[in-house]
């Protein structure tokens, strides 16, 4: 049977925008030349993504040859040169991963900060990035966690198989697609070589909201597909579901699309339960409206309405219609979240207070939920609430 051959690399110079395909690139310890170099943030540092929002993947990015051009319906575009950049040393944060970026220009973080109606700033990592990785061993770019991702043709046609709703492979934002009709051929891979560098195969891409995102419109889907679909047969024990595979380049070098992918050792694919889809009780199904309040349930009618939140000790007015991860953020205040799907648990805070709204999520059984504790990214307050993140 003839091997894999490398069909599609993309870089996304900038981190949630729209990526370029291209048909060779220069491999380097921190990522593809050019990806993930630049990145929106707050002033603070914290990360500005689609998964928040997803109206960023609307914007084009061009390769210069003295810079990155930026461009979206509506607005003049942006061109960003190199020499510049004002490269004032400005913290940054990647999930927990907090380290020194550069600035660039008050062109730049006006243009962005118009487009998403909220002050931005964008950060650009360096030539070399600061950000070292204990996981990875060396500097990693912008990107979430590691320097690469692979993602098999076969893959996704068995997603679409089964998924109610045709899914594209940008969902997914590979740098590095390669032929073949098995699926998930690539969780078999331990050490391949492409072109002239080694890779090595280090751990599954745990998904998450951004795969929800229409590449084309900026719009979350509102079946939450393909989450839906990949939890019913992608899944570990703890509800993250996997779909594609995080690469470490073991050497820098030139690959080129066409190249075969040679398997130098191979690996035991990780197991994932395969469950038939029951809308009933699908795991990103929203069920019936539950409060959760300790192990109170309230029954009383939804009324949109301001309500006050206190979250470790800082209070604000929100409302009882946007999650409290959302509002949270809007306050200017920063917490842990990965997926914002409630497939993780990485944002779960403690009601002390009050009565949430949580539907069933993946990352949420009944016992937490009658002690009191709730996702952040999916919970909404229903009445005033006093929430804390968990002392463990």
């Amino acid at each position: 049977m003839p091997g894999s051959q490398l069909s599609q690399i993309t870089v996304y110079p900038a981190k949630s925008l729209r990526g370029i395909s291209l048909t060779t690139s220069f491999v380097e310890q921190q990522g593809l030349t050019f990806d993930r170099r630049f990145m929106l943030a707050r002033a603070d540092g914290s990360m500005v993504t689609a998964r928040q929002y997803p109206q960023l993947v609307k914007i084009d990015t061009a390769l210069l040859a003295d810079g990155v051009r930026f461009s979206v319906d509506g607005m003049a575009p942006l061109v960003v040169r190199y020499a510049e950049l004002e490269r004032s040393l400005v913290p940054a944060q990647v999930f927990n991963d907090k380290f020194e970026a550069y600035s660039t220009t008050e062109d730049a973080n006006a243009w962005f900060s118009a487009y998403l109606a909220m002050p931005v700033t964008l950060r650009y990592c360096g030539e070399t990035t600061n950000r070292y990785r204990a996981k990875v061993g060396h500097t990693v770019s912008f990107a979430d966690g590691y320097p690469l991702l692979i993602i098999s043709e076969g893959s996704l046609t068995e997603l679409n198989r089964r998924c109610s709703q045709p899914q594209s492979m940008n969902q997914f934002r590979p740098n590095l697609v390669v032929s073949g009709d098995e699926p998930f051929i690539e969780d078999s891979w331990k050490r391949i070589r492409i072109g002239e560098v080694e890779f090595e195969v280090v751990k599954p891409c745990e998904r998450c909201i951004f795969t929800t995102v229409n590449p084309q419109t900026g719009v979350f889907n509102s079946q939450k597909e393909p989450l839906k679909t990949l939890a019913t047969f992608r899944a570990n024990e703890a509800g993250g579901v996997f779909f594609g595979q995080n690469l470490i380049a073991k050497n820098e070098g030139v690959i080129r699309q066409g190249d075969v992918v040679e398997v130098i050792e191979y690996k035991e694919k990780e197991h994932y339960n395969d469950i038939e889809i029951v809308a009933s009780n699908s795991p990103l199904q929203l069920s019936a409206e539950e409060r959760v309040k300790g192990s109170d349930i309230c029954d009383d009618e939804h009324q949109v309405a301001p309500v006050t939140i206190t979250f470790n000790g800082a209070t604000f007015i929100g409302n009882n219609t946007d999650t409290l991860l959302e509002q949270i953020e809007a306050a200017g205040l920063t917490m842990p979240y990965r997926c914002r799907a409630g497939l993780c648990g990485a944002c779960r805070i403690h009601v002390e207070q009050g009565d949430v709204t949580q539907p069933h999520v993946r990352a949420m059984n009944d016992a937490e939920r009658a002690q009191g504790y709730a996702l952040a990214c999916s919970c909404v307050p229903a009445t005033d609430v006093v929430v804390n993140l968990p002392a463990d």
